[in-house]
């Protein structure tokens, strides 16, 4: 998994998989989800990203050890 925080179109795109995505099905107008051709979840994309998320209080555990994400 990834998380990609782009600033200038203060956009978050968390990347669940590598596999490519066939469809976006919108949750919202500023939410979407991708699918692969299995239909599983591959990505997640957030506008409007500091509206939706407090980007300073994302954590991401990996191997138990805990870090915090700093938007750039």
């Amino acid at each position: 998994m990834k998380i990609h925080y782009f600033a200038d179109t203060d956009t978050l795109f968390i990347e669940l998989s590598d596999r490519p995505s066939v469809r976006t099905e919108e949750i919202n107008e500023l939410v979407t989800v991708d699918f692969d051709t299995e239909e599983k979840l591959v990505g997640i994309t957030i506008e409007s990203a500091r509206n939706q998320v407090d980007l300073n209080s994302i954590n991401i555990l990996t191997n138990l050890e805990l870090k915090t994400l700093q938007p750039a």
